[in-house]
């Protein structure tokens, strides 16, 4: 029974079950938003851009697109590496 047990439990926590999340460069901040970007510092913010997807802004220039509403700041820093905010 135990067996079973971490079978499933190592099969929920699994990094397929994850969140997909494309790169994508060349577009500016705040392009291609349904609504305003919310801003969670300086060059770092994320809105939504349709089709239920969002769109993040990192402070390092990365740009990432993910299936979802628009993320908290703690995902969105989790997306971005970002371990404190300056």
């Amino acid at each position: 029974m135990r067996t079973f047990i971490v079978v499933g439990l190592f099969l929920l926590s699994a990094p397929a079950l994850a969140q997909h999340i494309e790169q994508v460069k060349g577009i500016k901040f705040g392009v291609g938003c349904v609504t305003p970007v919310t801003s969670y510092g300086r060059r770092f913010g994320a809105c939504p851009i349709g089709n239920s997807k969002a769109r993040v802004w990192c402070p390092n220039g990365q740009i990432c697109d993910r299936v979802g509403e628009t993320p908290q700041v703690y995902v969105a820093r989790s997306i971005c590496n970002l371990s404190q905010l300056r």
